[in-house]
């Protein structure tokens, strides 16, 4: 953990202190805040320079902590060049009115007469920015081009999660009321207070697929059964300074998710009290008054309405648009200008500036067509395997396999089949095993429907597989047992015989 010295006069001990607790509960930096009150005979310069064993030095600024004469040769000494041999920073933190060289403004100066709070905030962000994790995670929340107003809930956000670790609320019953927009919104202008962001769009996805992607985000692979993965997670995130936000998620999401520890939390919910049974910051809000849709959407034109057919399609925790534009089968040049009306009508939503990946916003989100559900499934088999061949990085396209198995299993057994096969081959292969093990039972269920011994016996092996290697010996055994018991005389799978043409 770092150790930031705080050098200080004793007329200011107060305000060190608010600044010392400030510190440690919003970045999880260690304070000296003992070692680093003045003693007489000691000035603002001699107690820097006792300070520079530290990572980092705050010189408090009062009439009180200046030497009586600053002296450039000791001064530029201790500030500049001895800081720079030993490697700790220091910055010129100013408190009250005082005389000091207007050299020191010029590098890492923060002043907190006029605003305390914003003063307080700006150099949390910049002692944070000296210690960076070796590698962000992957989301970038992007901005929301139409979002206006609320400025006192993002500042009632900040004061709870940026501030310290907490958890917050924002909820609304309807649909549209902005409580994603507002989620993005604050993610994007607080992002330098967190180690990590993490987002996750919650609906009607499982705890299995919410921890893969929780764990994908954090940079971890956890290959134990959904309850091992999820104390992990837990334990992990309370460590660091994170902010995790929960979209459109229920009490059961949210119980099973949030670490508490280190880690703030937003959540949105269309779900009145969850706010009290977690005991977090209440954030109601005020729904915006609702827009004519119907109207919007008839002006688009007969592209615009194609291609936010096809995004509906598409999984709703967010999508990139070569999947979007596979599903309405347009050119890509046609599809970008009709992306672009749907972006300044407000009825698709950046989420994500890595990628990119977009969101159509709930309030313009249409009946999805069986055709448009079917090519969606298609454009995601077929995307699927081509860019596996490839050797991309598939964690965004995962969401949209499992969307588009959902609605196979119910709707195309072959095509179901091949998506469920390429999903726990993916999923294995980033030791993602609670998910591909959710891929097989929910496989197996439908087969069991069908009487597909075939694949009731490949679901049977593969989960026996997982289940061995979780240490639930006694399972598997049952399970193998059951499976040579009943399916042994099956014939070895033709996959090639499984595939769907375009």
């Amino acid at each position: 953990m770092p150790k930031v010295f705080p050098c200080f006069s004793p007329d200011q001990r107060e305000l060190a202190a608010e600044l010392a607790a400030f510190l440690e509960r919003g970045a999880g930096l260690e304070v000296l805040l003992e070692e680093g009150e003045m003693t007489p005979g000691e000035d603002l310069v001699s107690k820097v320079e006792q300070g520079l064993s530290a990572d980092a030095v705050l010189a408090l600024v009062s009439p009180e902590s200046v030497p009586g004469r600053w002296v450039l040769e000791r001064w530029q000494s201790v500030f500049w060049r001895q800081a720079a041999e030993v490697g700790t920073a220091v910055a010129i933190v100013l408190c009250r009115d005082a005389r000091f060289p207007d050299l020191l403004r010029r590098k890492n100066f923060f002043d907190l007469r006029d605003n305390r709070l914003g003063g307080f905030r700006r150099l949390k962000r910049w002692l944070m920015a000296l210690w960076p994790l070796p590698e962000r995670t992957p989301f970038s929340p992007a901005r929301q081009p139409w979002f206006t107003g609320r400025e006192a809930e993002l500042e009632s956000l900040c004061a709870a999660l940026a501030d310290a670790p907490g958890m917050a609320v924002i909820s609304h019953p309807a649909l549209g009321a902005g409580k994603t927009a507002l989620a993005l919104e604050f993610t994007r202008r607080h992002q330098e207070d967190f180690e990590a962001l993490i987002w996750l769009t919650c609906g009607a996805r499982s705890p299995a697929a919410l921890a893969g992607d929780f764990a994908a985000q954090l940079g971890l692979r956890l290959d134990r059964d959904l309850e091992n993965n999820l104390t992990e997670l837990r334990r992990v995130a309370a460590r660091h300074r994170c902010l995790l936000i929960l979209d459109d998620a229920t009490a059961d999401a949210a119980g099973l998710l949030a670490p508490r520890g280190r880690t703030s939390t937003l959540i949105t919910t269309r779900q009145e009290g969850l706010d009290t049974a977690l005991g977090a910051l209440s954030c109601p809000l005020a729904a915006h008054p609702p827009r004519q849709l119907d109207d919007v959407i008839a002006g688009l034109g007969s592209a615009g309405q194609r291609l936010l057919s096809a995004m509906c399609a598409c999984a709703p925790s967010g999508f990139h648009l070569d999947m979007a534009v596979a599903v309405s089968e347009m050119g890509k040049t046609e599809a970008l200008e009709a992306a672009d009306r749907l972006l300044r009508n407000g009825l698709l939503a950046p989420l994500d500036q890595n990628g990119p990946r977009f969101l159509v916003p709930s309030m313009a989100r249409r009946h999805v067509t069986e055709d448009r559900a079917f090519r969606h499934s298609q454009a995601a088999a077929g995307h699927f395997d081509a860019q596996l061949s490839k050797g991309v990085d598939l964690t965004a396209y995962w969401p949209d396999v499992q969307h588009a198995l959902a609605w196979a299993l119910e709707h195309h057994w072959p095509l179901a089949c091949q998506l469920a096969r390429r999903g726990v081959s993916w999923s294995r292969a980033q030791e993602r095993l609670a998910e591909a093990f959710e891929v097989l039972q929910d496989w197996l269920r439908a087969a069991a429907a069908r009487a597909d011994r075939r694949v009731l016996d490949e679901c049977a092996w593969e989960q026996t597989w997982i289940l061995e290697h979780w240490g639930r010996t006694q399972e598997a055994r049952r399970l193998e047992s059951e499976r040579l018991r009943n399916y042994a005389d099956q014939m070895v799978f033709d996959f090639a015989a499984d595939r769907v043409q375009s």
